[in-house]
Parts: C-alpha cells; structure tokens; sequence
C-alpha cells in the first residue's frame, strides 16, 4: 500500500510539473527552439522532481533554405517620408533614437538621426530611378532635390529602411526571418518619434503572416506638447499579411491596410470618396500609437492627408549581397517600377487615390498591387485579438506539449483514480 500511495503521488507530482512546464514556459522556450525544464514539489516532502518537455522542432521541409543574410525593405507608408505641417517633413532614421527631452524638431548636432547603424541603413530615391543612402541633409529632398511640401499628395521622399543580415528560413511553404537592429520614426521633423526594434516575420504555407518588432517611443499630444514621457519596449504587430507569394529567392507584398476597420480607434466611416485609400494598420500597432500620440496618422481620419497613409510594398530577399528583387523608384515621376526579374511593380508601393477622387492634379492613378478592397474587412485581425492591444504577442500552446500531457493523462485514467493536486475552476 506505501509503495502505491508513493507511486499515486509521484505521478500526481508529474502531472503537476508538467502543467507547470507547459503554462509558465512553453511561449518562451518554443520560440527559441529550446526544451522546457521545470522542477515542482507539489507534496512538499522536499523531493523535487525535474521534468523535461521535448523541444519543438520541426525538421526543415524540402525547400527551405536556411539563410544568414536575408534583407528586409519597407518604407510604411508615403506619409512616414512625406512634407509635415510642421517641422519640414517626416522622415525615417537608423536606429534607435535618443530622447531629445522634449516635442521639438530635431537640430544637425543633436546626435540624434543617423542614416546608417549596424545592419540597417536608409535609402531615398534619385532622380535616375535608383537608391542613394539619405543624409540629414537630404532626409527631406525628393529624388528631384525639392523639399517634400505636406500640399502635394505624391510629395515623398520615398525612403526606405533597410535591414540585412537575416537569419531564418525561406521557402516557397514559408518563412521564419529574424534581423537585429532598429529604426526610427520621426514625424513633423522629430516633434514626435518611435523606435521599432529587431523584426521578426513568420509566413505560413497559406501565405499568411505577420511583421512584429520591439516599439519603444515617447509620448506626447498635439493638445499639450509640453508632455512627454518615455515609453517602454513592447513587441507590436507592424504588418499583417496575406497571400504572401512565398519563393524562396524573396518576395513583395502590399501589407494589409485597405479595407482594414479600426474600431474605437477614431477611424471615419468608409464612404464612395475615401474608398481607395480607407483602412488602417494593424490593432496593435494603434494601440502603441495612442501612446505616442500618433495613432491619427496610421489610419483613415478624414484628414487632407489621408490618401498618403496606406501601407506600402514590403520587400524580402534572401540574400542581401545578390537581392532577387531591387524596387526601382521610377525617378522623379510616376508610374511603375521594375525588379530586376522584369517584373512590374508600383513606384514604391505609393498608394495614392486617384485625381477624380481627391482633386489632386499630380495624383497617380492605382497599381495592379494597390488595387483597394472591394469590401470592407471584418476588422478581426491575423493575430489573435487581446483584452489590451499592448499586451506582448504570446504563442500558443506547442502541439509536442499537449500531446506529453494527454498522453500521461490517458496512462493515468487507465490505471486508476487520480487526485490532482490542484483544482480548477
């Protein structure tokens, strides 16, 4: 009877580490391919018993390519490098920037933008169609060297941030990149600004994904701009993504925006005249934005600059040093583009409503790629919504887990009552 009594309880202790393992760990150690180690004394006899749940790898399918140098290219949106109401223009920076102490526009001495740090870089267009590292200098120059004006809709300095030295897989059934280092979002010269720090994209078999990084930032308001209060790191979604064309040479992709609803956000209702160009970013995205205070500009307000804010193409190549796909600019003018497979592509992915629509007689008409949904999307988002939209992403639970737990459970049932040292609810 002691020797059963024992062996209940030993088992009861088990399970118990088990759950442990599986609730407390399994997140953390499944996204870095790690086993879970979890060490329980449910009896308090001071016998502790250590479990090791199997690590959650999957073997690489055939074609998939592990790479070290996967790049990463996205510009937002033409309003993250268009003219500013104030302050001159907004701009992109390497990154992650320091804190200016205040909602101001940042100075040349400040030490405050830089074009170039570690593996990020940012380029703008030229006026031959090509990319040239931009400068403080320049950061608020179009590929004609005119300063982008807030007035002209198709007035951006087409600046992207660029990321190299990936690493992950890539396939043509999906992709797990990973890159370090960070850029900054400044608007309105750098009166308000957020850092996004080591991106991480997940592409599934579907095609469907997302980007996520580390935002940090400091908040401030248009109403009270004495306000300003640094904001801690969270892991935010930046690009929800869907039909991803996976190969395992790279891709492009419009992120999800058009057609987007962003309720309780501020969004303004769709209608006949915003259609083109109505949507938002991600949930997440806005809910990080309502502490910077810019949550306005990454979706459709009913503002003069509305037509600017759709997301643009997302880039993704496997080697940064032989890119498959470099996006031209298309100079100084409108258009399209071409990769340097010969496939056409929008100017940088400029989302702009046509002329009809807004009135401006620069306007560019819509890409193949930038064609706007028909109908509006239901608002639920590719990752799972959460009481609070900061809350950081948490992975589910690793099927490898659950079946070591239903497993044990089951060998339980068959071999007798078992009291859990627990209850639940």
């Amino acid at each position: 009877m002691k020797r059963r009594g024992t062996g209940r309880r030993t088992l009861s202790r088990l399970v118990a580490a088990l759950v442990v393992a599986g609730t407390v760990a399994v997140a953390t150690a499944l996204s870095a391919g790690t086993a879970v180690v979890a060490s329980t004394d449910p009896d308090d006899d001071g016998v502790p018993i250590d479990v090791r749940v199997p690590e959650a790898t999957e073997p690489p399918t055939p074609g998939d390519a592990t790479v070290d140098d996967a790049q990463l290219r996205w510009g937002l949106s033409r309003e993250a490098s268009g003219g500013a109401f104030a302050g001159g223009c907004n701009f992109l920076s390497a990154g992650v920037a320091g804190d200016s102490g205040g909602a101001r526009v940042w100075g040349a001495d400040d030490g405050l933008y830089a074009s170039r740090s570690g593996d990020v870089t940012i380029v703008k267009a030229t006026s031959g169609g090509e990319w040239e590292e931009a400068s403080f200098a320049t950061k608020c120059l179009d590929a004609a060297g005119n300063t982008v004006t807030a007035a002209s809709l198709t007035s951006s300095t087409d600046s992207q941030v660029v990321f190299s030295g990936g690493t992950g897989t890539i396939g043509d059934d999906r992709v797990d990149l990973r890159w370090t280092g960070a850029f900054t979002v400044a608007f309105y010269g750098g009166m308000t600004y957020w850092s996004a720090s080591d991106p991480i994209l997940t592409v599934d078999a579907e095609g469907t994904g997302r980007l996520t990084a580390t935002l940090s930032g400091y908040g401030t308001s248009m109403e009270d701009m004495s306000k300003w209060e640094p904001i801690p790191g969270r892991t935010v979604v930046l690009a929800e993504l869907r039909d991803v064309p996976l190969a395992d040479g790279g891709f492009q992709i419009l992120p999800e925006y058009l057609g987007v609803a962003a309720p309780g956000a501020g969004q303004v209702e769709r209608t006949d005249a915003n259609a083109p160009f109505w949507g938002s970013f991600p949930a997440s995205f806005l809910g990080f934005q309502k502490l910077t205070g810019q949550t306005g500009y990454w979706l459709t307000s009913g503002g003069q600059r509305d037509p600017a804010k759709p997301a643009t193409l997302l880039t993704i190549n496997a080697d940064a040093r032989a890119p498959a796909i470099v996006p031209t600019t298309g100079g100084s003018g409108g258009g399209s583009g071409t990769t340097s497979g010969g496939t056409t592509t929008p100017r940088n992915g400029a989302t702009i409503a046509p002329a009809a629509t807004t009135g401006a007689p620069e306007a560019v008409a819509l890409g193949p790629a930038q064609a706007p949904s028909t109908v509006q999307r239901s608002g639920a988002a590719l990752v799972p919504a959460a009481t609070d939209p900061l809350v950081p992403l948490v992975l589910p639970l690793g099927g490898s887990v659950l079946a070591v737990l239903v497993s044990i459970l089951a060998s339980l049932h068959l071999g007798g009552r078992l009291r859990f040292p627990w209850s639940l609810a």
